[in-house]
Protein backbone atom coordinates (compact mmCIF):
# COMPACT_ATOMS: atom_id res chain seq x y z
CA UNK A 1 0.00 0.00 0.00
CA UNK A 2 1.27 3.78 -1.18
CA UNK A 3 0.86 6.20 1.92
CA UNK A 4 1.88 9.79 0.25
CA UNK A 5 4.86 10.91 2.25
CA UNK A 6 3.15 13.97 3.47
CA UNK A 7 0.61 12.11 5.15
CA UNK A 8 3.30 10.52 6.81
CA UNK A 9 5.08 13.38 7.93
CA UNK A 10 1.98 14.85 8.97
CA UNK A 11 1.35 12.12 11.31
CA UNK A 12 4.50 11.67 12.47
CA UNK A 13 5.17 15.42 13.00
CA UNK A 14 1.31 15.20 15.52
CA UNK A 15 2.51 12.38 17.55
CA UNK A 16 4.22 12.54 20.63
CA UNK A 17 6.40 9.33 20.94
CA UNK A 18 6.83 9.52 24.37
CA UNK A 19 2.86 9.77 25.44
CA UNK A 20 2.82 6.49 22.96
CA UNK A 21 5.40 4.17 24.33
CA UNK A 22 4.13 4.73 28.18
CA UNK A 23 0.65 3.63 26.96
CA UNK A 24 2.80 0.40 26.49
CA UNK A 25 5.72 1.06 29.20
CA UNK A 26 3.88 2.57 32.08
CA UNK A 27 7.05 2.72 34.23
CA UNK A 28 8.69 5.27 31.23
CA UNK A 29 10.27 8.14 33.84
CA UNK A 30 11.62 11.99 33.07
CA UNK A 31 15.70 11.59 32.89
CA UNK A 32 16.78 14.97 32.12
CA UNK A 33 15.50 15.90 28.49
CA UNK A 34 14.56 12.31 27.80
CA UNK A 35 12.25 9.08 29.50
CA UNK A 36 13.93 5.78 30.34
CA UNK A 37 12.28 2.60 31.38
CA UNK A 38 13.22 -1.15 31.52
CA UNK A 39 13.48 -2.03 27.85
CA UNK A 40 9.92 -3.40 26.20
CA UNK A 41 11.91 -5.79 23.84
CA UNK A 42 14.25 -7.70 26.18
CA UNK A 43 15.15 -8.62 29.64
CA UNK A 44 16.87 -6.42 31.90
CA UNK A 45 16.99 -5.42 35.03
CA UNK A 46 18.58 -1.63 34.70
CA UNK A 47 16.92 1.13 32.73
CA UNK A 48 19.06 1.11 28.69
CA UNK A 49 15.40 2.29 26.70
CA UNK A 50 15.18 5.76 26.25
CA UNK A 51 12.54 7.99 24.26
CA UNK A 52 13.62 11.71 23.31
CA UNK A 53 10.53 13.66 21.95
CA UNK A 54 12.07 16.59 20.75
CA UNK A 55 13.82 13.78 18.19
CA UNK A 56 10.46 11.51 17.98
CA UNK A 57 12.86 8.35 18.53
CA UNK A 58 13.03 5.72 20.92
CA UNK A 59 16.47 3.76 21.32
CA UNK A 60 17.13 0.76 23.87
CA UNK A 61 21.36 0.70 24.30
CA UNK A 62 20.83 -2.93 25.49
CA UNK A 63 19.19 -4.75 22.63
CA UNK A 64 19.71 -1.50 20.09
CA UNK A 65 16.39 -1.79 18.87
CA UNK A 66 14.84 1.96 17.57
CA UNK A 67 13.27 4.37 15.32
CA UNK A 68 10.19 6.60 15.51
CA UNK A 69 6.93 5.89 16.78
CA UNK A 70 5.93 3.97 13.36
CA UNK A 71 8.46 1.73 14.09
CA UNK A 72 7.89 1.38 17.52
CA UNK A 73 4.38 0.78 16.93
CA UNK A 74 5.30 -1.66 14.72
CA UNK A 75 7.28 -3.41 17.09
CA UNK A 76 4.99 -3.47 19.80
CA UNK A 77 2.55 -4.89 17.40
CA UNK A 78 3.65 -6.55 15.13
CA UNK A 79 1.89 -4.15 12.65
CA UNK A 80 3.40 -3.69 8.48
CA UNK A 81 4.23 -0.06 8.11
CA UNK A 82 1.01 1.13 5.93
CA UNK A 83 -0.84 -0.97 9.21
CA UNK A 84 1.45 1.61 12.05
CA UNK A 85 0.53 4.40 9.91
CA UNK A 86 -3.16 3.88 9.33
CA UNK A 87 -3.48 3.25 13.25
CA UNK A 88 -1.50 6.37 14.28
CA UNK A 89 -2.92 8.49 11.78
CA UNK A 90 -6.37 7.87 13.47
CA UNK A 91 -5.04 8.56 16.89
CA UNK A 92 -3.84 12.30 15.46
CA UNK A 93 -7.12 12.77 13.54
CA UNK A 94 -5.34 11.84 10.00
CA UNK A 95 -7.53 9.23 8.23
CA UNK A 96 -5.52 6.49 5.84
CA UNK A 97 -7.74 4.92 3.96
CA UNK A 98 -6.25 3.16 1.44
CA UNK A 99 -7.48 2.10 -2.07
CA UNK A 100 -7.63 -1.24 -3.65
CA UNK A 101 -5.66 -0.10 -6.66
CA UNK A 102 -2.72 0.93 -4.28
CA UNK A 103 -2.60 -2.50 -2.27
CA UNK A 104 -0.23 -5.46 -3.60
CA UNK A 105 -1.74 -8.72 -4.59
CA UNK A 106 -0.49 -10.21 -1.27
CA UNK A 107 -2.55 -6.72 0.51
CA UNK A 108 -5.76 -7.18 -1.50
CA UNK A 109 -6.46 -10.54 -0.94
CA UNK A 110 -5.92 -9.50 2.96
CA UNK A 111 -8.15 -6.98 2.42
CA UNK A 112 -10.80 -8.83 0.47
CA UNK A 113 -10.51 -11.60 3.62
CA UNK A 114 -11.42 -8.94 6.24
CA UNK A 115 -14.06 -7.57 4.18
CA UNK A 116 -15.65 -11.15 3.60
CA UNK A 117 -15.51 -11.52 7.58
CA UNK A 118 -16.96 -8.61 8.63
CA UNK A 119 -19.78 -9.15 5.74
CA UNK A 120 -20.16 -12.33 7.70
CA UNK A 121 -20.01 -11.12 11.54
CA UNK A 122 -23.25 -8.82 10.55
CA UNK A 123 -24.94 -11.01 8.20
CA UNK A 124 -24.68 -13.63 11.25
CA UNK A 125 -25.40 -11.02 13.98
CA UNK A 126 -28.59 -9.82 12.28
CA UNK A 127 -29.53 -13.75 12.34
CA UNK A 128 -30.07 -14.22 15.55
CA UNK A 129 -31.62 -11.13 16.37
CA UNK A 130 -34.13 -11.92 13.48
CA UNK A 131 -34.42 -15.43 12.35
CA UNK A 132 -37.07 -17.22 13.77
CA UNK A 133 -34.26 -20.82 13.22
CA UNK A 134 -32.34 -18.80 15.68
CA UNK A 135 -35.16 -18.63 19.01
CA UNK A 136 -33.41 -21.67 20.49
CA UNK A 137 -30.05 -20.04 20.84
CA UNK A 138 -31.60 -16.50 21.57
CA UNK A 139 -33.43 -18.74 24.70
CA UNK A 140 -29.71 -20.57 25.29
CA UNK A 141 -28.26 -17.02 26.05
CA UNK A 142 -31.12 -15.52 27.79
CA UNK A 143 -30.67 -18.70 30.11
CA UNK A 144 -27.14 -18.07 30.70
CA UNK A 145 -27.45 -14.28 31.36
CA UNK A 146 -25.97 -12.53 29.36
CA UNK A 147 -27.54 -9.71 28.18
CA UNK A 148 -28.78 -8.16 24.49
CA UNK A 149 -26.42 -5.02 24.45
CA UNK A 150 -23.48 -7.59 25.03
CA UNK A 151 -24.85 -9.62 22.15
CA UNK A 152 -24.86 -6.59 19.76
CA UNK A 153 -21.53 -4.87 21.20
CA UNK A 154 -19.55 -8.17 20.44
CA UNK A 155 -20.89 -9.38 17.24
CA UNK A 156 -22.88 -12.76 19.15
CA UNK A 157 -24.76 -14.34 15.80
CA UNK A 158 -26.13 -17.34 14.81
CA UNK A 159 -25.97 -19.94 11.56
CA UNK A 160 -29.02 -21.66 10.34
CA UNK A 161 -28.61 -25.31 9.96
CA UNK A 162 -29.59 -25.36 6.22
CA UNK A 163 -25.75 -25.13 5.02
CA UNK A 164 -26.40 -22.46 2.64
CA UNK A 165 -27.60 -19.50 3.38
CA UNK A 166 -24.75 -17.59 4.49
CA UNK A 167 -23.05 -18.87 0.69
CA UNK A 168 -26.49 -17.47 -1.02
CA UNK A 169 -25.93 -14.44 1.01
CA UNK A 170 -22.32 -13.70 0.35
CA UNK A 171 -21.81 -14.49 -3.29
CA UNK A 172 -24.67 -11.93 -3.86
CA UNK A 173 -22.74 -9.49 -1.95
CA UNK A 174 -20.30 -10.45 -5.18
CA UNK A 175 -17.62 -12.34 -2.44
CA UNK A 176 -16.56 -15.59 -4.86
CA UNK A 177 -16.73 -18.57 -3.11
CA UNK A 178 -13.04 -19.37 -3.12
CA UNK A 179 -12.61 -16.21 -1.16
CA UNK A 180 -15.21 -17.50 1.05
CA UNK A 181 -13.46 -20.78 1.90
CA UNK A 182 -10.23 -19.38 2.17
CA UNK A 183 -11.49 -17.09 4.90
CA UNK A 184 -12.63 -20.52 6.53
CA UNK A 185 -16.53 -19.10 6.18
CA UNK A 186 -17.30 -22.18 3.34
CA UNK A 187 -16.43 -25.66 3.42
CA UNK A 188 -16.01 -28.79 0.72
CA UNK A 189 -19.00 -31.58 1.39
CA UNK A 190 -20.67 -33.69 -0.96
CA UNK A 191 -18.50 -34.48 -4.15
CA UNK A 192 -16.46 -31.01 -3.69
CA UNK A 193 -19.81 -29.01 -3.68
CA UNK A 194 -19.09 -25.74 -1.35
CA UNK A 195 -21.66 -25.48 1.85
CA UNK A 196 -21.43 -22.64 5.02
CA UNK A 197 -18.91 -23.85 7.51
CA UNK A 198 -21.09 -22.75 10.61
CA UNK A 199 -24.27 -24.62 10.72
CA UNK A 200 -26.35 -24.75 13.43
CA UNK A 201 -24.32 -22.82 16.03
CA UNK A 202 -24.31 -19.92 18.04
CA UNK A 203 -21.01 -17.62 16.70
CA UNK A 204 -18.40 -15.43 18.62
CA UNK A 205 -16.80 -13.41 16.79
CA UNK A 206 -12.83 -13.39 17.44
CA UNK A 207 -10.75 -10.50 17.00
CA UNK A 208 -7.30 -9.72 16.48
CA UNK A 209 -6.00 -6.73 19.05
CA UNK A 210 -6.00 -4.43 15.81
CA UNK A 211 -9.94 -4.50 16.29
CA UNK A 212 -10.39 -6.92 12.98
CA UNK A 213 -12.34 -9.74 13.11
CA UNK A 214 -10.13 -12.88 11.75
CA UNK A 215 -12.22 -16.30 13.08
CA UNK A 216 -15.03 -17.33 14.65
CA UNK A 217 -15.94 -19.25 17.85
CA UNK A 218 -18.97 -21.24 17.22
CA UNK A 219 -21.01 -23.01 20.08
CA UNK A 220 -23.69 -26.45 18.57
CA UNK A 221 -26.97 -25.88 19.44
CA UNK A 222 -28.48 -29.84 20.35
CA UNK A 223 -26.06 -32.38 20.79
CA UNK A 224 -24.23 -32.24 17.29
CA UNK A 225 -20.19 -32.64 17.99
CA UNK A 226 -17.71 -30.87 18.23
CA UNK A 227 -19.48 -29.31 21.09
CA UNK A 228 -17.33 -26.12 20.58
CA UNK A 229 -15.79 -25.25 16.34
CA UNK A 230 -13.37 -22.72 15.49
CA UNK A 231 -12.84 -21.13 12.08
CA UNK A 232 -9.97 -23.01 10.52
CA UNK A 233 -6.46 -21.62 10.51
CA UNK A 234 -6.08 -19.26 7.76
CA UNK A 235 -3.78 -16.11 5.98
CA UNK A 236 -5.58 -13.77 8.93
CA UNK A 237 -5.90 -16.40 11.52
CA UNK A 238 -4.50 -18.75 13.80
CA UNK A 239 -5.75 -19.96 16.97
CA UNK A 240 -2.43 -20.68 18.01
CA UNK A 241 -2.05 -16.75 18.01
CA UNK A 242 -5.26 -15.08 19.35
CA UNK A 243 -6.79 -14.67 22.96
CA UNK A 244 -10.68 -13.94 22.90
CA UNK A 245 -11.44 -11.17 24.58
CA UNK A 246 -8.14 -9.49 24.67
CA UNK A 247 -8.99 -6.64 22.06
CA UNK A 248 -12.25 -5.47 24.07
CA UNK A 249 -10.09 -4.89 26.97
CA UNK A 250 -6.73 -4.10 25.60
CA UNK A 251 -7.13 -0.09 27.14
CA UNK A 252 -8.04 -1.69 30.33
CA UNK A 253 -4.77 -4.60 30.38
CA UNK A 254 -2.36 -1.58 29.01
CA UNK A 255 -3.48 0.52 31.76
CA UNK A 256 -2.97 -1.95 34.35
CA UNK A 257 -0.61 -4.77 32.28
CA UNK A 258 -2.29 -7.05 34.09
CA UNK A 259 -4.47 -9.68 31.81
CA UNK A 260 -6.42 -12.45 33.72
CA UNK A 261 -6.59 -16.00 31.47
CA UNK A 262 -9.99 -17.48 31.55
CA UNK A 263 -11.47 -20.60 30.11
CA UNK A 264 -14.09 -20.22 27.85
CA UNK A 265 -16.04 -17.91 25.15
CA UNK A 266 -19.31 -17.52 27.81
CA UNK A 267 -16.36 -16.91 30.64
CA UNK A 268 -15.27 -13.84 29.52
CA UNK A 269 -18.32 -12.69 28.32
CA UNK A 270 -19.70 -12.92 31.34
CA UNK A 271 -16.81 -11.13 32.95
CA UNK A 272 -16.47 -8.11 30.48
CA UNK A 273 -20.65 -7.98 31.34
CA UNK A 274 -20.06 -7.48 34.89
CA UNK A 275 -16.84 -5.12 34.84
CA UNK A 276 -13.78 -7.43 34.62
CA UNK A 277 -12.54 -6.28 31.46
CA UNK A 278 -8.85 -7.73 32.61
CA UNK A 279 -10.06 -11.13 31.08
CA UNK A 280 -9.38 -13.13 27.83
CA UNK A 281 -8.96 -16.56 26.48
CA UNK A 282 -7.02 -19.29 24.69
CA UNK A 283 -9.57 -20.73 21.84
CA UNK A 284 -9.62 -23.77 23.23
CA UNK A 285 -6.06 -24.68 22.86
CA UNK A 286 -3.09 -24.90 25.68
CA UNK A 287 -1.39 -21.41 26.07
CA UNK A 288 1.37 -21.76 23.00
CA UNK A 289 4.60 -19.58 22.99
CA UNK A 290 2.81 -16.65 20.47
CA UNK A 291 0.58 -16.27 23.43
CA UNK A 292 2.86 -15.66 25.95
CA UNK A 293 4.65 -12.93 22.83
CA UNK A 294 1.65 -11.63 22.44
CA UNK A 295 0.33 -11.06 26.41
CA UNK A 296 4.12 -9.80 26.89
CA UNK A 297 3.37 -6.73 24.75
CA UNK A 298 0.62 -5.39 27.13
CA UNK A 299 1.00 -7.12 30.50
CA UNK A 300 3.45 -7.84 33.23
CA UNK A 301 0.72 -9.42 35.58
CA UNK A 302 -0.95 -12.48 34.19
CA UNK A 303 -3.42 -14.17 36.40
CA UNK A 304 -4.82 -17.41 35.41
CA UNK A 305 -9.10 -18.25 36.82
CA UNK A 306 -9.37 -21.91 36.20
CA UNK A 307 -11.67 -24.50 37.19
CA UNK A 308 -10.05 -26.89 39.88
CA UNK A 309 -10.63 -30.16 38.41
CA UNK A 310 -6.98 -31.87 37.16
CA UNK A 311 -7.22 -30.75 34.05
CA UNK A 312 -7.54 -27.20 34.40
CA UNK A 313 -5.11 -27.18 37.19
CA UNK A 314 -2.58 -29.11 35.22
CA UNK A 315 -3.73 -26.64 32.18
CA UNK A 316 -2.72 -23.18 34.19
CA UNK A 317 0.43 -25.30 35.10
CA UNK A 318 1.69 -25.82 31.81
CA UNK A 319 0.77 -22.41 30.28
CA UNK A 320 1.51 -20.49 33.78
CA UNK A 321 5.53 -21.62 33.31
CA UNK A 322 5.04 -20.83 30.26
CA UNK A 323 4.71 -17.14 30.87
CA UNK A 324 7.06 -17.44 34.05
CA UNK A 325 10.13 -18.21 31.99
CA UNK A 326 9.04 -15.22 29.86
CA UNK A 327 9.71 -13.10 32.60
CA UNK A 328 6.09 -12.51 33.60
CA UNK A 329 4.14 -12.38 36.67
CA UNK A 330 2.12 -15.16 37.21
CA UNK A 331 -0.85 -15.99 39.74
CA UNK A 332 -3.39 -18.38 39.77
CA UNK A 333 -7.14 -18.16 41.07
CA UNK A 334 -9.08 -21.27 41.67
CA UNK A 335 -12.64 -20.70 41.36
CA UNK A 336 -15.00 -21.99 44.54
CA UNK A 337 -17.28 -24.43 44.39
CA UNK A 338 -16.66 -26.38 41.25
CA UNK A 339 -18.08 -23.35 39.27
CA UNK A 340 -17.40 -21.52 35.78
CA UNK A 341 -16.66 -18.01 36.19
CA UNK A 342 -19.74 -17.62 34.43
CA UNK A 343 -22.08 -19.52 36.97
CA UNK A 344 -20.20 -18.06 39.84
CA UNK A 345 -20.87 -13.96 38.62
CA UNK A 346 -24.47 -14.99 37.82
CA UNK A 347 -25.11 -16.71 40.96
CA UNK A 348 -23.13 -14.54 43.22
CA UNK A 349 -22.10 -11.42 41.49
CA UNK A 350 -18.85 -9.26 41.54
CA UNK A 351 -18.13 -9.52 45.00
CA UNK A 352 -17.64 -13.02 44.88
CA UNK A 353 -15.22 -12.61 42.00
CA UNK A 354 -13.38 -10.25 43.55
CA UNK A 355 -12.49 -12.44 46.35
CA UNK A 356 -11.66 -15.69 45.01
CA UNK A 357 -8.93 -13.50 42.54
CA UNK A 358 -7.69 -11.66 46.17
CA UNK A 359 -6.56 -15.32 47.36
CA UNK A 360 -4.83 -15.82 43.83
CA UNK A 361 -1.37 -17.91 44.63
CA UNK A 362 1.86 -17.52 43.56
CA UNK A 363 2.62 -20.11 40.64
CA UNK A 364 5.12 -22.26 43.53
CA UNK A 365 2.31 -22.13 45.97
CA UNK A 366 -0.30 -23.08 44.21
CA UNK A 367 2.05 -26.09 43.38
CA UNK A 368 2.58 -26.95 46.33
CA UNK A 369 -0.40 -26.82 47.67
CA UNK A 370 -1.90 -28.74 45.04
CA UNK A 371 1.02 -31.77 45.65
CA UNK A 372 -0.25 -31.59 49.67
CA UNK A 373 -3.48 -31.93 49.09
CA UNK A 374 -5.49 -34.44 50.77
CA UNK A 375 -2.45 -35.79 52.57
CA UNK A 376 -2.52 -36.20 56.59
CA UNK A 377 0.54 -36.35 58.84
CA UNK A 378 3.93 -35.87 58.27
CA UNK A 379 5.41 -36.51 54.86
CA UNK A 380 8.02 -38.60 54.66
CA UNK A 381 11.54 -37.62 53.28
CA UNK A 382 10.92 -39.65 49.94
CA UNK A 383 7.40 -37.61 49.76
CA UNK A 384 8.82 -34.31 50.82
CA UNK A 385 12.06 -34.61 48.09
CA UNK A 386 9.62 -35.51 45.42
CA UNK A 387 7.48 -32.36 46.01
CA UNK A 388 10.48 -30.18 46.35
CA UNK A 389 11.80 -31.52 42.99
CA UNK A 390 8.36 -30.94 41.01
CA UNK A 391 8.28 -27.01 43.05
CA UNK A 392 12.00 -26.20 42.03
CA UNK A 393 11.29 -26.99 38.56
CA UNK A 394 9.06 -24.39 38.79
CA UNK A 395 10.96 -22.12 40.42
CA UNK A 396 14.45 -22.56 38.26
CA UNK A 397 12.72 -21.59 35.53
CA UNK A 398 12.12 -17.62 36.94
CA UNK A 399 14.25 -15.15 35.79
CA UNK A 400 14.45 -13.24 38.71
CA UNK A 401 16.74 -14.32 41.24
CA UNK A 402 14.61 -12.47 44.04
CA UNK A 403 12.06 -14.30 43.21
CA UNK A 404 13.72 -17.82 43.44
CA UNK A 405 15.04 -16.77 46.58
CA UNK A 406 11.56 -15.79 48.31
CA UNK A 407 9.60 -18.82 46.36
CA UNK A 408 12.76 -21.14 48.01
CA UNK A 409 12.32 -19.74 51.50
CA UNK A 410 8.55 -20.48 51.72
CA UNK A 411 9.23 -24.08 50.26
CA UNK A 412 11.52 -24.82 52.54
CA UNK A 413 9.24 -23.20 54.83
CA UNK A 414 6.31 -25.31 53.85
CA UNK A 415 8.11 -28.64 53.86
CA UNK A 416 10.31 -28.21 57.00
CA UNK A 417 13.20 -28.76 54.86
CA UNK A 418 17.06 -27.01 54.92
CA UNK A 419 16.55 -23.61 52.72
CA UNK A 420 20.14 -24.58 52.11
CA UNK A 421 19.54 -27.44 50.58
CA UNK A 422 17.18 -26.56 48.31
CA UNK A 423 19.09 -23.60 46.96
CA UNK A 424 21.93 -25.83 46.58
CA UNK A 425 19.87 -28.36 44.34
CA UNK A 426 18.75 -24.90 42.40
CA UNK A 427 22.28 -23.58 42.00
CA UNK A 428 23.56 -27.20 40.62
CA UNK A 429 21.08 -27.49 37.86
CA UNK A 430 19.53 -30.65 38.68
CA UNK A 431 15.98 -29.12 39.36
CA UNK A 432 15.41 -27.74 35.64
CA UNK A 433 17.00 -27.47 32.11
CA UNK A 434 17.71 -23.99 31.08
CA UNK A 435 14.55 -21.80 30.78
CA UNK A 436 13.11 -21.87 26.75
CA UNK A 437 13.78 -19.03 24.64
CA UNK A 438 11.16 -18.73 21.74
CA UNK A 439 12.50 -17.03 18.64
CA UNK A 440 11.99 -13.22 18.46
CA UNK A 441 13.98 -10.18 17.47
CA UNK A 442 13.85 -9.51 20.79
CA UNK A 443 16.12 -12.48 21.89
CA UNK A 444 18.11 -12.22 18.85
CA UNK A 445 21.92 -11.02 19.15
CA UNK A 446 21.72 -7.23 19.07
CA UNK A 447 24.16 -5.98 16.37
CA UNK A 448 26.77 -3.85 18.63
CA UNK A 449 27.18 -0.30 17.19
CA UNK A 450 31.18 1.04 16.38
CA UNK A 451 32.95 3.07 18.54
CA UNK A 452 33.67 6.65 17.14
CA UNK A 453 36.39 8.51 18.31
CA UNK A 454 35.58 11.76 20.32
CA UNK A 455 35.82 13.82 17.44
CA UNK A 456 33.56 11.62 14.93
CA UNK A 457 31.05 11.64 17.86
CA UNK A 458 30.77 15.29 17.93
CA UNK A 459 30.70 16.16 14.38
CA UNK A 460 27.85 13.32 13.87
CA UNK A 461 26.01 14.37 16.72
CA UNK A 462 26.00 17.59 15.78
CA UNK A 463 24.99 16.52 11.91
CA UNK A 464 22.34 14.85 13.24
CA UNK A 465 21.19 18.00 14.91
CA UNK A 466 20.93 19.79 11.85
CA UNK A 467 21.57 17.79 9.21
CA UNK A 468 21.48 20.98 6.36
CA UNK A 469 24.95 20.79 7.62
CA UNK A 470 25.98 17.46 5.65
CA UNK A 471 24.80 19.73 2.58
CA UNK A 472 27.58 21.66 2.08
CA UNK A 473 30.16 19.01 0.62
CA UNK A 474 32.92 21.24 2.11
CA UNK A 475 32.39 21.69 5.71
CA UNK A 476 32.97 18.13 6.62
CA UNK A 477 34.78 15.94 4.21
CA UNK A 478 34.81 12.11 4.26
CA UNK A 479 38.26 12.00 5.28
CA UNK A 480 38.03 14.25 8.42
CA UNK A 481 35.98 11.18 9.95
CA UNK A 482 38.54 8.13 11.02
CA UNK A 483 35.21 5.83 11.02
CA UNK A 484 33.63 3.96 8.33
CA UNK A 485 30.25 4.14 9.97
CA UNK A 486 30.79 7.83 10.92
CA UNK A 487 31.78 8.26 6.78
CA UNK A 488 28.31 6.20 5.87
CA UNK A 489 26.32 8.32 8.35
CA UNK A 490 27.63 11.49 6.71
CA UNK A 491 27.34 10.07 2.74
CA UNK A 492 23.42 9.34 4.19
CA UNK A 493 22.30 12.24 5.17
CA UNK A 494 24.27 14.25 2.25
CA UNK A 495 21.70 11.48 0.13
CA UNK A 496 18.41 12.49 2.09
CA UNK A 497 18.79 15.83 2.45
CA UNK A 498 15.83 17.53 2.99
CA UNK A 499 14.21 14.11 4.02
CA UNK A 500 13.27 13.81 8.13
CA UNK A 501 16.40 12.75 9.82
CA UNK A 502 14.22 9.48 11.73
CA UNK A 503 13.69 8.35 7.89
CA UNK A 504 17.52 8.95 7.05
CA UNK A 505 18.66 6.83 10.17
CA UNK A 506 16.11 3.85 9.18
CA UNK A 507 17.39 3.20 6.12
CA UNK A 508 21.09 2.76 7.37
CA UNK A 509 22.07 -0.79 8.09
CA UNK A 510 21.25 -1.94 11.60
CA UNK A 511 24.65 -1.14 13.03
CA UNK A 512 25.22 2.24 11.56
CA UNK A 513 21.13 2.82 12.17
CA UNK A 514 21.78 1.99 15.90
CA UNK A 515 24.94 3.81 16.67
CA UNK A 516 23.41 7.37 14.74
CA UNK A 517 20.19 6.42 17.18
CA UNK A 518 22.05 6.48 20.65
CA UNK A 519 23.97 9.63 19.02
CA UNK A 520 21.01 11.06 18.52
CA UNK A 521 19.45 10.62 22.64
CA UNK A 522 22.40 11.31 23.94
CA UNK A 523 23.91 14.98 22.39
CA UNK A 524 24.15 17.56 24.57
CA UNK A 525 25.28 20.59 22.91
CA UNK A 526 24.58 23.12 25.99
CA UNK A 527 24.43 26.35 24.34
CA UNK A 528 27.03 25.55 21.15
CA UNK A 529 24.83 25.40 17.74
CA UNK A 530 25.58 22.59 15.94
CA UNK A 531 27.26 24.66 13.11
CA UNK A 532 29.77 25.92 15.85
CA UNK A 533 30.70 22.49 17.13
CA UNK A 534 30.97 20.90 13.34
CA UNK A 535 33.29 24.30 12.55
CA UNK A 536 35.70 23.91 15.73
CA UNK A 537 35.76 20.12 15.35
CA UNK A 538 36.06 20.07 11.97
CA UNK A 539 39.26 23.13 12.08
CA UNK A 540 40.83 21.19 14.97
CA UNK A 541 41.52 17.87 13.15
CA UNK A 542 42.40 19.82 9.72
CA UNK A 543 45.00 22.13 12.14
CA UNK A 544 46.55 18.85 13.57
CA UNK A 545 46.46 16.77 10.48
CA UNK A 546 48.46 19.72 8.50
CA UNK A 547 50.96 19.73 11.64
CA UNK A 548 51.42 16.17 11.41
CA UNK A 549 52.50 17.00 7.45
CA UNK A 550 54.36 19.89 8.16
CA UNK A 551 56.19 18.08 11.15
CA UNK A 552 57.45 14.89 9.12
CA UNK A 553 58.71 17.82 6.31
CA UNK A 554 60.42 19.33 9.25
CA UNK A 555 62.07 16.75 10.76
CA UNK A 556 63.60 15.65 7.44
CA UNK A 557 64.90 18.98 6.99
CA UNK A 558 66.60 18.62 10.20
CA UNK A 559 68.11 15.84 9.37
CA UNK A 560 69.31 16.87 6.35
CA UNK A 561 67.17 14.69 4.20
CA UNK A 562 66.01 17.70 2.15
CA UNK A 563 66.26 21.38 1.68
CA UNK A 564 65.16 24.05 4.25
CA UNK A 565 62.15 25.64 2.98
CA UNK A 566 61.87 29.30 5.10
CA UNK A 567 57.97 29.51 4.44
CA UNK A 568 57.10 25.99 5.96
CA UNK A 569 59.27 26.28 8.98
CA UNK A 570 57.54 29.20 9.48
CA UNK A 571 53.80 27.50 8.96
CA UNK A 572 55.11 24.71 11.09
CA UNK A 573 55.96 26.93 14.20
CA UNK A 574 53.34 29.32 13.80
CA UNK A 575 51.00 26.33 13.84
CA UNK A 576 52.70 24.66 16.62
CA UNK A 577 52.09 27.67 18.87
CA UNK A 578 48.35 27.56 18.06
CA UNK A 579 48.00 23.48 18.74
CA UNK A 580 49.92 23.95 22.07
CA UNK A 581 47.94 27.55 22.86
CA UNK A 582 44.52 25.18 22.28
CA UNK A 583 46.03 22.13 24.33
CA UNK A 584 45.99 20.06 21.44
CA UNK A 585 50.02 19.18 20.57
CA UNK A 586 49.27 15.73 22.71
CA UNK A 587 46.57 14.45 19.70
CA UNK A 588 49.68 15.01 17.32
CA UNK A 589 50.72 12.15 19.40
CA UNK A 590 47.67 10.11 19.06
Amino acid sequence: MRIAESTVEAIREKVDVAELVKEYVPSLRHAGRSFKACCPFHQEKTPSFYVTPEKGIFHCFGCQKGGDAFKFLMEMEHLTFPEAVAKLGERVGIRVEPKESELDPREREFFKLREALTFAREFYAKVLVTAPEAAEARRYLDKRGLSPEMREAWGIGFAVGDGSSFLQNATRKGFAPELLAKAGLAGSRDAGRLRDFFRNRILFPITSVKGETVGFGARAMGDAMPKYLNSPDTPLFSKSRVLYGLFEGLAQARKARHIMLLEGYMDVLAAHQFGFKLTCAPLGTAVTPEHAALIKRYADTVTFVFDPDNAGASAALRGAELLLEQGLSVRIATVPDGLDPDELLHRDGTAAMDAFLAKAQDLPDFQTIRALAGRKGPLAAEDKARVAGEVLETIAKAPDEVLKAEWTRRLAQRLGIDEDALRSRIARGAAAPPARRFPSAANAAPEKPAELSAQDRTIIQALLADPALAADPERVLAQDLASDSARRILAALRAGAGKPTTVIVDGLEPGDASLARSLMVQGQMGERTPASLVEQTIDELRSVRRYRELDAEYMKMAAGERPKDPALIEEHARLRKALSDRRLLDRVKG
